[in-house]
């Protein structure tokens, strides 16, 4: 568990994309990304190490980005600061 200000740093997560949005999956747990164009280039299964931090809005998404409406269960949304 982590507050919004503190940074999880180079993490193993695995990406994971739905149409619901893309999601980091770190300990079981799915995180949504607000800013996709970090995860763009990563696929719906990649394992990668990531930086990044709990906030409380997402304000990063471009408006008429389609989702689906199926519930994601999710903690919530998070920006990346890197990934690799």
């Amino acid at each position: 568990m982590f507050s919004s200000c503190k940074k999880e740093r180079n993490q193993t997560v695995i990406v994971v994309r739905d149409c619901t949005g893309t999601y980091l999956r770190l300990d079981g747990k799915d995180y949504h990304v607000c800013n996709l164009e970090k995860v763009s280039s990563f696929s719906d299964g990649d394992t990668v190490t990531a930086t990044f931090k709990k906030i409380k809005e997402c304000n990063g998404l471009a408006k008429g980005t389609i989702v689906c409406y199926v519930v994601h269960v999710n903690e919530g949304w998070i920006e990346v600061d890197k990934l690799r």
